[in-house]
């Protein structure tokens, strides 16, 4: 369908964070083979061909209170019912992206809370990518894409921050210091928010983030 091309299309993208860490390379070898790495070029032999640089993300913590990570909730609960993901998951993406601020721009310009490219944003129909709805909505559907494409969550993660294709070449997180910081990022903060979640379900089943 004209949905799924279009969304594994956007999987080979990679979606860029809202702060800078460590660089990710894309070189070519002498026998076309594409790799990737974290490694600047004169760490890698001369006959690779340097394509790519493309700007890391690390996580700088800072004061948020309670009325700043819960203004999105509402919003956030309805793309989890939507497209079936944990809402913990939703927000803690959010948290690590863009610390809530719903007009963040990365020096790659990402835009918006769950810092989307315009091409992703584009192909996700996110419109308005400083509208907090259309832009939860999009991240959660890409989000929903790789979880149906990944049985873990931290295959997930990987791929929202490095691609769908990195996670493929390397056979789960790949070798990059930024990645792996991402995902485990993530996961601690979506366990913070998990009783919040949850407890806000009632009696309804929670939403599962992975298969």
């Amino acid at each position: 369908m004209k949905t799924m091309r279009i969304l594994g299309a956007l999987a080979a993208c990679l979606l860029s964070t809202m702060a800078l860490g460590d660089n990710i390379y894309k070189y070519r070898a002498p026998d076309g083979t594409i790799l990737f790495t974290d490694q600047a070029s004169d760490r890698v032999s001369r006959h690779y061909t340097l394509l790519s640089v493309r700007k890391g993300w690390t996580y700088h913590a800072r004061h948020l209170t309670e009325a700043q990570r819960d203004q999105f909730d509402r919003h956030t609960t309805q793309a989890a019912t939507a497209y079936d993901v944990d809402p913990a998951l939703i927000k803690a993406v959010i948290h690590a992206e863009s610390m809530f601020d719903r007009y963040a721009v990365s020096r790659v310009g990402a835009q918006g809370l769950m810092q989307l490219m315009p091409e992703t944003a584009r192909q996700l129909d996110v419109s308005h990518p400083f509208n907090a709805r259309e832009n939860i909505n999009g991240g959660t559907r890409f989000l929903a894409y790789l979880k149906g494409k990944f049985n873990s969550l931290d295959d997930i993660l990987a791929a929202y921050n490095a691609g769908e294709g990195n996670v493929r070449r390397y056979g789960g997180i790949p070798p990059f210091a930024e990645t792996r910081a991402y995902v485990k990022k993530v996961k601690q903060l979506r366990q913070r928010y998990a009783s919040q979640f949850i407890a806000g379900l009632g009696d309804a089943q929670p939403v599962v983030a992975a298969r």
